[in-house]
């Protein structure tokens, strides 16, 4: 037995990690080139509303408050002209934020500073010259924790729940 594989919390978290490894696999789920450690799902044929409805009814169906709505693209559209960029990066985006008192509970038991990993996020969006195709992207916590394992659970089932409510699984 080597020294990584001893102790017992590392153990649980490398287990974790190929569950998660496996189960993005086989969901579709890809993590692109680039992406800092985001998660995208993409759904293409879904419409952004449906999508964005089953995100939101996702987020419900695991007992959390509504979440709090960033309107992404049309803050994007706004501030094109002063900023110099396109103004339709997107055809529609938004990001939903929430909470788990749970999730949060024990993200900042095991460090204060960790107050900053919430809220949680996930965005959908479609692309100008897509529409017609949405995706979900996040970016879950890389903390080899028990707050961090309940985070990245909590942000693959909401995931795995609007892909469901679409028809997707």
């Amino acid at each position: 037995m080597n020294e990584a594989t001893s102790r017992p919390g590392l153990r649980r978290s490398m287990r974790l990690a190929l569950v998660c490894l496996a189960l993005a696999g086989a969901a579709g789920v890809a993590r692109a080139d680039g992406t800092d450690g985001i998660v995208v799902e993409s759904f293409p044929g879904v419409p952004y509303a449906e999508l964005r409805a089953a995100l939101a009814d996702a987020i419900a169906d695991e007992g959390l408050s509504t979440p709090v709505v960033s309107q992404f693209a049309r803050m994007l559209e706004r501030t094109a002209a002063d900023l110099g960029h396109a103004p339709a990066l997107y055809a529609d985006a938004e990001i939903l934020t929430f909470c788990s008192a749970s999730v949060a509970a024990r993200l900042v038991t095991e460090a204060p500073a960790r107050i900053a990993l919430c809220p949680l996020s996930i965005a959908v969006f479609s692309l100008p010259h897509t529409p017609q195709d949405t995706a979900l992207a996040y970016r879950p916590p890389t903390l080899a924790s028990p707050g961090g394992d309940a985070a990245r659970a909590l942000m693959a089932r909401i995931v795995a729940g609007a892909a469901s409510l679409v028809g997707r699984r």
